[in-house]
């Protein structure tokens, strides 16, 4: 008999399981990649190789003219405060959470730009007022701006250099606050240094910009800026070489400075075509690793939403999302006038594949197992690991002789699994399975719908296994009590009675 469905089940449930290969889980909604996911590890190449590019392409036309704008010195010193702030909240959190040291000192390097950016700020006329108070000369604005690509790059080459493993230590909670605040702080004070002996000295200071010409700039200070960067980039690249995490991105925010710089020194001009690129590379710099950051974060609440509702080990729904799916679907089918079918499936004997044949058997087991019932399920269909070797199916729309026929075909299905057991030999399983259909006010008792699902499974157990009772043959059996193992309602791992 064929079950009356809206739509036709999946063909593929029709592939017999005849053989599990060890090491090659079927690719399910827990361990299948998400979007994006294989190309996460070139983006950090793909932006790099964008930026050296664009930063080429500009190069040939960097001295044209554009002349001053209002608004675009503050909106990128606005936007690239944003991202320092961002950034030492999230790297301190980061470091009180794990007590990574590198993170900790790459917030510092943040903190440095934050101090730096601000000088500069009150240094550019314009940017916060038409004669600023750090305007001593006119010279002071390159200098805060050579202060932030000089010392940016350099603390974050401390941070992700490759030092000793002994080095790598990781700082213990209780000290991990006041670690976080004196690091932080020290950096912060280490470049109001920096800003005040600037200030002091500013009239003695070779002048970097006359006008508009900035090649006294280039002269003075390319020969030790660019080497400090370069270094930097270097060191960076081999010391995140192995790491997965954002910091990869730590690299790519340095290789923007030098891009930057390159601009800045090679157009020679204020309010030109590149220095205006240059100072829109400024923004990418800051604001690179706190974007990968949060992308990061976002991929772990999406992993850590998936892990609440899936089975790692099967890829179905685990009893959480069942539990909580469950009465959705009762309410649909209330609303439609339509039935629902409920499959109770339990492994006979599972206890002893594991006793005999080991855990990482029984876990190819129960890989195989998810994989028939995935497959002989449709999408709008529930199919749950409801703990151990206990299984659950919901059938949307399905009437009795339907749900009877899917619960005979799973139950040939997994009869064909053969999987590796101990010392060469394959390991053959059956399952005892349950079935109810409810409609209609039978769909107003959720718990007594797995209760008689329950109770077709306890009598398929008792009838011999490795059979489909349905609950309206069991003829007033004893339901199961509700610690038995059998039970699909009782706390994974509550019985361990002899399947």
């Amino acid at each position: 008999m064929e079950l009356v469905l809206h739509r036709p089940q999946n063909a593929r449930g029709a592939r017999a399981v005849t053989a599990v290969r060890p090491g090659r889980p079927r690719r399910t909604r827990s361990d299948r990649p998400g979007p994006g996911a294989s190309s996460s590890h070139r983006a950090p190449w793909v932006v790099s190789g964008v930026t050296v590019l664009a930063s080429a392409a500009v190069l040939p036309w960097g001295a044209v003219a554009l002349g001053p704008s209002v608004s675009f010195v503050p909106a990128m010193i606005g936007i690239v405060t944003v991202f320092d702030v961002l950034s030492v909240y999230l790297l301190v959190g980061d470091y009180r959470d794990g007590g990574d040291l590198r993170l900790l000192a790459m917030a510092s390097a943040y903190a440095w730009s934050l101090v730096a950016m601000s000088a500069y700020a009150l240094a550019f006329p314009g940017a916060v007022a038409t004669d600023p108070p750090f305007a001593l000369t006119a010279s002071m604005a390159p200098y805060f701006y050579l202060a932030w690509h000089g010392g940016f790059p350099f603390l974050l080459g401390l941070a992700w250099a490759p030092w000793p493993h002994r080095w790598n230590r990781r700082t213990p909670a209780p000290a991990r606050l006041r670690t976080a605040v004196a690091v932080t702080s020290g950096a912060v004070g280490l470049a109001l240094v920096m800003v005040l002996l600037l200030l002091v000295n500013a009239r003695s200071l070779p002048a970097l910009i006359v006008g508009l010409d900035t090649s006294r700039m280039t002269t003075f200070t390319a020969p030790v800026v660019v080497p400090v960067v370069v270094v930097s980039l270097l060191v960076i690249a081999l010391g995140t070489r192995e790491r997965t995490g954002p910091e990869r991105w730590t690299a790519v925010a340095v290789l923007v400075c030098l891009c930057d710089l390159a601009l800045t020194y090679t157009t020679h001009t204020r309010f030109s075509l590149g220095w205006y690129a240059g100072r829109t590379l400024t923004i990418l710099a800051a604001g690179v690793v706190v974007m990968a950051m949060q992308q990061a974060f976002r991929t772990l609440k999406t992993q850590a939403q998936l892990d609440a509702r899936v089975d790692v080990l099967t890829g179905l729904d685990n009893r959480r999302e069942a539990c909580a799916r469950l009465p959705r679907m009762v309410a649909h089918a209330r609303h439609r006038g339509t039935s629902l079918g409920i499959v109770a499936l339990d492994l006979d004997h599972f206890k002893t594949i594991n006793d005999v044949h080991g855990h990482e058997t029984g876990d190819l087991v129960l890989r195989a197992v998810g994989r028939v019932l995935g497959d002989c399920c449709r999408f709008h269909d529930l199919a749950a690991r409801m703990g151990g070797e206990e299984f659950l199916l919901v059938l949307d729309d399905a009437d009795t002789e339907g749900t009877a026929a899917v619960a005979e075909r799973v139950r040939r299905l997994v009869a064909q699994i053969r999987v590796p057991g101990h010392g060469g030999l394959e390991v053959a399983l059956t399952a005892s399975l349950g079935t109810t259909v409810a409609s209609g006010p039978d769909l107003d008792d959720v718990p007594s719908l797995l209760d008689h699902a329950d109770r077709a499974l306890y009598a398929a157990k008792a009838g011999g296994r490795d059979r489909v009772v349905d609950v309206r043959d069991v003829d007033g059996a004893d339901g199961p009590d509700p610690t038995s193992a059998s039970s699909v309602l009782a706390t994974p791992g509550a019985a361990a009675a002899n399947r």
